[in-house]
């Protein structure tokens, strides 16, 4: 099944290692709240999460970055947890090299906000009572599609999300923003996801097309990108949503009416 060493005997080993293979890269306590479901309280996960990485680690399995990352729960020091080539190998068989300390301080800072968006997600769906979540990562969740001139072109969500309950399914493409992108550009990925849309290639698979959901790091920012995709023609505002973090379970929870799409301009 895996190239595992014996000793790794714990499922939560393999567990963990699936979820850097999904995710790149997380903290030690998105780890232990992901894996909540394992343990009788958060503090003992944080704390038997960290026994069993350092473990993995003894095997060169994953690899720890003690970074300061900017925007990242403020700049401070976070311990950053990711698969060595070595990890990579026994889970996937590919001989793919690793190079996760040779990375950017804001390339690591998105990756880890994505993370903490899959949390969220991850999270909010265990209160729900018969809920279930198929969440898909990059590259799982692009979608590759033909444009106007017959190019293939490929939209790049962060993350894809159904929410299934014993009443309604709901489906997402979620988009992290950190704020350091200009609204122009993504009010041309809104574009893009509308060019997909045309498509009908999700609408014949499920059905629906999901909810583009941009989750921003402040009021301010969530303002002027709802402004910025109500005054453009040519959008459907009730395609997107753009949102917080704290915002991001009562969306999960309670679907897409919960929180309106962005007003449309005054005329």
């Amino acid at each position: 099944m895996t190239g595992l060493p014996e000793a790794l005997t714990h499922p939560i080993h393999l567990r963990l290692l699936r979820l850097l293979a999904a995710h790149r890269f997380a903290t030690t306590t998105q780890l232990a709240r992901l894996t909540a479901d394992a343990y009788a309280s958060l503090r003992s996960g944080l704390r038997q999460s960290l026994r069993h990485l350092n473990k993995l680690r003894a095997h060169d399995l994953v690899t720890r970055l003690e970074r300061r990352v900017g925007g990242w729960q403020a700049g401070s020091s976070v311990t950053v947890w990711a698969l060595t080539t070595r990890g990579h190998r026994a889970l996937t068989g590919s001989h793919a090299r690793r190079r996760p300390h040779e990375l950017s301080t804001g390339f690591l800072a998105h990756q880890l906000a994505v993370t903490e968006t899959s949390t969220i997600i991850t999270e909010t769906v265990r209160t729900m009572e018969g809920g279930d979540l198929q969440l898909d990562t990059e590259p799982d969740c692009w979608r590759t599609y033909l444009g106007a001139g017959g190019e293939r072109l490929t939209l790049r969500p962060d993350l894809a999300a159904t929410i299934t309950s014993p009443d309604y399914q709901d489906h997402y493409y979620l988009e992290v923003d950190r704020d350091t992108e200009n609204p122009a550009r993504i009010i041309t990925a809104c574009h893009r996801y509308t060019a997909y849309r045309d498509t009908g290639a999700d609408q014949q698979r499920t059905g629906v097309f999901p909810l583009v959901v941009w989750v921003v790091p402040h009021t301010r920012r969530r303002r002027r990108l709802q402004g910025a995709i109500a005054r453009d023609a040519a959008l459907n505002p009730r395609l997107f949503r753009v949102i917080t973090p704290d915002q991001l379970p009562a969306l999960i929870h309670d679907g897409p009416d919960a929180l309106p799409p962005p007003a449309l301009p005054a005329t």
